[in-house]
């Protein structure tokens, strides 16, 4: 008897309404179409955790970075074993991992043991880079957050920080639209960056985030709540969670930054190790970054201008070192 073909793991439709977005969606389920493996399975979950964290935002950075890392919840239990032994061998003062932070020895020995454990969590690693000479996302789009009357402080926010927090729900938005299912649980834990650095932030965030991903969601989910790293508990459980995604950020960026400065196009397949100029600390990264056997899934997307036009290019980008990789559907093209 013939075997029965691999079901898909990106349950998200073709979606024109949502804009822009559709075309990252279209790039997505392409490749889960070309690559079964590439992303994770959630069929059997009943919880899942997100951690969110952003980087890019300092002048110099030619990208912004978006980073998400979704996970299985029933596997968090092995991580925050592993995370809590290397704690206690390298990091027992509770210094916080950070990608700009591992200049540090203890931090830098402490890094191979991290990367380790968080292999062990089942799910994916979501790394959205978007070409700082855009300058939105969804100037272009009708009513893009669809804001709503209890949304409308947004008008208030300065406008760069209203388009990160439109870009960050959106993507959430389309990540859980495409990889939950009917029920399941969501926490997503993000950075108390500049998105929800107080109460009132909090609030509101949770409030843009309900509005957009009901234009997503084509399922019900059960409880989701959005927290911070400032509900960690002291044990740096939520920081250690969300620093998988700093990590991945810092790493991604600085490759890209790095090839942009020495204006050396970047192919869609990428060569661990990178050429020289890119800092240690993120060739170690991107070394591990690589590794596609991982139950911890990676996935790199990129928004970046086309030349002389207002069209704007979507492109997946994997990481071939020293293991394998996958084969890659081709770009596309936003309108």
């Amino acid at each position: 008897m013939a075997a029965s073909p691999l079901a898909n793991n990106w349950c998200l439709g073709d979606r024109p309404d949502l804009g822009a977005m559709n075309v990252v969606n279209g790039l997505i389920r392409a490749l889960d179409l070309n690559s079964p493996f590439a992303l994770p399975c959630f069929d059997r979950t009943a919880r899942l955790m997100v951690g969110s964290d952003y980087g890019g935002q300092h002048a110099s950075s030619k990208f912004e970075a978006l980073a998400f890392v979704l996970a299985d919840a029933g596997t968090v239990g092995p991580w925050l074993n592993a995370t809590g032994k290397l704690r206690a061998r390298y990091l027992r003062d509770r210094r916080r991992m950070s990608f700009k932070a591992l200049g540090d020895r203890l931090r830098m020995e402490a890094l191979p043991a991290f990367l380790s454990a968080a292999d062990l969590l089942h799910g994916m690693l979501l790394v959205v880079l978007v070409d700082k000479r855009i300058g939105s996302l969804f100037a272009s789009d009708h009513d893009p957050a669809g804001i709503a009357p209890e949304v409308v402080a947004l008008a208030e926010w300065p406008a760069r920080t209203t388009e990160r927090l439109l870009r960050i729900c959106h993507v959430v938005s389309l990540a859980l639209a495409g990889l939950t299912r009917e029920g399941q649980e969501i926490l997503w834990v993000t950075d108390q960056d500049e998105i929800a650095a107080n109460v009132e932030r909090h609030a509101l965030l949770v409030k843009v985030f309900g509005t957009i991903a009901s234009h997503y969601l084509e399922h019900t989910l059960g409880h989701l709540r959005i927290a911070t790293t400032a509900s960690d508990t002291g044990t740096r459980d939520l920081e250690d969670f969300v620093a998988i995604a700093d990590l991945a950020a810092g790493a991604v960026c600085h490759l890209l930054n790095s090839y942009r400065e020495a204006s050396t196009p970047v192919a869609q397949r990428v060569v661990v190790p990178p050429p020289l100029g890119v800092a240690p600390k993120a060739q170690a990264l991107l070394d591990w970054f690589s590794d596609q056997r991982s139950s911890l899934k990676r996935l790199v997307i990129s928004i970046e201008p086309v030349e002389k036009s207002s069209r704007l290019l979507v492109r997946h980008y994997a990481f071939a070192g020293t293991n394998a990789g996958f084969d890659l559907p081709p770009w596309r093209s936003l309108r």
